[in-house]
């Protein structure tokens, strides 16, 4: 009998291990989005740049907060540069959580021997980063996370365009992925913006295809300089990050489940605004 009750209070513990993640409940997650830092190196005098100090200032906050991984959401450089790429490597492998990347229009060009391979690559080889391509999916605290592209590296458009391609992908994902929740993270925003010169080019192509799938809870962007949260007719929350570069300042969102009554996802999404001046 003893024997028994030991085991069932193993079996109890065993279950609530499995449910938890750093003390949060399944499929809860607290994540870091920063999205524009547009690093920029002082490669001749060697000496600390603006991006430089504001990316090592939100490093250094991130590691003291309680934050589950980081997410960068594009525009990580100021251009298409190997030298400055490398040093936004170096600086955030000083952040001690999990790193996920996605890149933005400034990112990429083939004619400055930058692609995206190679972007991967050197990203890859001087920091922890866990993307290596895009789009991909990972499973991160219960919840399925696409990072999606939307770039072009032949030739910048700072609007975005997600070529058939790559919505074919995104349908694929979000198909395989029908029973789980997913929240998707780019450089592109698929809300509609303030001023509609601003859209991404094929914006609407993208929201009919989430218009056909259920699972997705959230949309994380950046790109342009604007604070917004928005909830679509299909209850995706879309969430904009504005540029560390330009305003100082990051996202961290908090993503919990909820009783279903609440609202139609089923989930409770907090964002808190971090400045790092």
């Amino acid at each position: 009998m003893k024997a028994l009750k030991i085991f069932f209070i193993l079996l109890v513990f065993l279950f609530c291990t499995l449910g938890m993640s750093n003390g949060a409940i399944a499929g809860e997650i607290t994540f870091t989005a920063v999205s524009d830092v547009n690093l920029k190196a002082d490669k001749v005098n060697n000496s600390m740049t603006p991006s430089i100090n504001n990316l090592l200032k939100a490093a250094d906050d991130i590691n003291h907060s309680g934050s589950d991984c980081v997410f960068f959401l594009g525009n990580n450089i100021s251009g298409a540069n190997p030298y400055d790429l490398v040093m936004f490597s170096k600086a955030i492998n000083k952040i001690q959580k999990p790193i996920y990347t996605t890149i933005g229009n400034r990112d990429v060009q083939k004619a400055k021997n930058l692609d995206k391979k190679e972007y991967f690559r050197l990203l890859n080889k001087f920091s922890k980063n866990k993307t290596s391509k895009l789009p991909c999916a990972k499973k991160i605290n219960g919840l399925v996370f696409i990072f999606m592209d939307g770039t072009n590296q032949m030739v910048s458009l700072p609007r975005g365009y997600f070529k058939d391609g790559e919505l074919i992908i995104l349908e694929k994902y979000l198909t395989k992925y029908k029973n789980e929740n997913v929240i998707i993270i780019q450089h592109f925003p698929v809300a509609d913006m303030k001023e509609e010169i601003k859209n991404t080019y094929n914006a609407n192509d993208y929201k009919t295809i989430l218009k056909r799938h259920n699972n997705v809870i959230a949309v994380i962007s950046g790109n342009e300089n604007e604070d917004f949260e928005i909830e679509d007719e299909n209850g995706i929350k879309h969430i904009n990050v504005q540029s560390l570069s330009k305003s100082n300042e990051y996202k961290v969102i908090n993503i919990r489940p909820v009783n279903k009554n609440i609202n139609s996802k089923g989930f409770s999404i907090k964002t808190k605004i971090i400045s790092v001046e």
